[in-house]
């Protein structure tokens, strides 16, 4: 094989990785936008654990400051940008040995100055908060400050350094993104446990040393743009890797067809050929097996949120037992101190202040041992909070209802569409059942208080 036949294969061989790696990076976003496009969005209140996406305001309880927009924020990244002139000298010597000498003036610029703070991340909505940690997130910010001005302008050495770079234009150019406080984000990532109080956070993955240690999120995204944009740009995205795979395919027809022969005698293009079928087969099944493992996954969330149904409606059964023998022990307290005050009263009123005195130091010990045991305790606060707990246990239940009969619609709808109903077919997957409360869903515990012993 002459040179020109070895740089010719290397070429073929080049561009078909060239259009193996689009087509990879053409299926991850497709995959990406498969995802959101299945996860329902569940109200804070219900972000059980487990994939999650929610949507709400950015809160912190420690703001910052921009450095450059001055807008009290979440998060920030800034950077100053210094423009350049220069010139350099370009020899050149031809075949003959004859040289050349010409200036070449280069254009650019240089980091001259950035950096950014954040604080801890809250997300907030009509149902409640929820911590997110920033360790592993992608975060789209929106842009707070751009603006370009020259040495004149306060802003060039007001926000920028003394001093100035190599063949500097006296330009900077000054930007900054970040993510105001109460700006609307959308949050896709994993809900765990947290490790200070009894609620979940959002993470990358699983908590070390719990039984959600080895889990990892899909897809960590913290972001200033709402779903649709988001879906929407992963499926452009998607669309463009693909062309652009498919259009490197072009070279190899270039390459084989020996365009610099005459058209008889140009040879038949059997890499080209091979290289289209093999685009679209590798495409296939890379997709196939994608698009498989992407509703066994929605089948697994369709399971796990009714087994979460089950944990909610298990919850408020121990939950509200335990929370009634303690009100009911409470009211059985304050009746009897009530009680002997009543008595005392009544003793008074009956028998001179002299023989009453005797039951009254007695009676008033009794009421001072309850009261020294249970200093604290009213029972009507004891019947609010109760009356709290049964209200969260509700709204806790009829998320996890929400949430189940969600991500069975998602689930239904891409079994059901074209072309996953085909990978569905063969894989024996079928519609999920949405849920329908029976006669114990349905009715809300009865909560009886035993009378009190008198």
């Amino acid at each position: 094989m002459n040179d020109d036949g070895a740089v010719r294969v290397g070429l073929i061989v080049a561009s078909a990785f060239l259009s193996l790696l689009f087509v990879l990076l053409s299926l991850r976003r497709f995959r990406r936008r498969a995802i959101l496009r299945a996860m329902p969005t569940t109200p804070i209140a219900g972000a059980f654990v487990g994939d999650v996406e929610v949507k709400g305001r950015a809160v912190t309880n420690d703001l910052k400051i921009g450095f450059l927009s001055e807008q009290p924020c979440v998060q920030f990244e800034w950077s100053i940008e210094e423009h350049w002139r220069r010139s350099r000298t370009v020899t050149h010597t031809d075949s003959k040995g004859r040289t050349t000498t010409h200036v070449v003036v280069d254009h650019g610029s240089d980091t001259v100055a950035s950096g950014g703070d954040r604080s801890v991340l809250e997300v907030q909505d009509e149902s409640g908060r929820v911590l997110v940690l920033w360790e592993g997130a992608k975060v789209e910010a929106q842009p707070l400050f751009n603006q370009t001005v020259d040495e004149s302008d306060a802003l060039y050495y007001g926000k920028g350094p003394p001093g100035s770079v190599s063949g500097s234009t006296g330009q900077r150019t000054f930007e900054e993104s970040g993510i105001v406080v109460d700006a609307p984000l959308f949050v896709v990532g994993y809900a765990r446990e947290r490790e200070d109080i009894v609620d979940v956070e959002i993470a990358g993955g699983g908590r070390k040393g719990t039984a959600t240690e080895g889990a990892v999120a899909r897809l960590f995204l913290i972001s200033t743009r709402n779903e649709s944009a988001v879906t929407s740009g992963h499926g452009l995205a998607g669309w463009v890797y693909a062309v652009l795979g498919f259009c490197s395919l072009g070279l190899l027809l270039v390459l084989d067809s020996g365009v610099t022969e005459s058209r008889s005698n140009r040879p038949f293009p059997v890499a080209f050929v091979i290289g289209v079928g093999g685009f679209f087969a590798i495409f296939g099944l890379v997709w196939s097996i994608m698009m498989f493992n992407e509703l066994v996954d929605l089948r697994n969330r369709v399971i796990r949120a009714a087994a979460n149904i089950d944990v909610q409606l298990k919850r408020r059964a121990d939950l509200i037992r335990s929370l009634l023998a303690s009100v009911v022990g409470l009211r059985d307290h304050e009746q009897r101190v009530h009680q002997s005050v009543a008595f005392l009263r009544g003793q008074a009123a009956l028998e001179s202040r002299e023989s009453a005195q005797g039951q009254v130091m007695s009676a008033g010990a009794t009421i001072a041992a309850i009261v020294e045991g249970y200093p604290k305790l009213k029972s009507s606060d004891a019947f609010l909070a109760l009356q709290r707990s049964l209200t969260e246990s509700e709204q806790r239940i009829a998320l996890a209802r929400d949430e189940f009969n969600g991500t069975a619609a998602g689930y239904n709808t891409r079994i059901a569409e074209f072309p996953g109903r085909f990978i569905a077919r063969i894989a024996s997957m079928y519609p999920a059942i949405f849920f329908q409360a029976d006669s114990f869903a349905r009715c809300t515990p009865a909560v009886h208080f035993p009378h009190a012993d008198r």
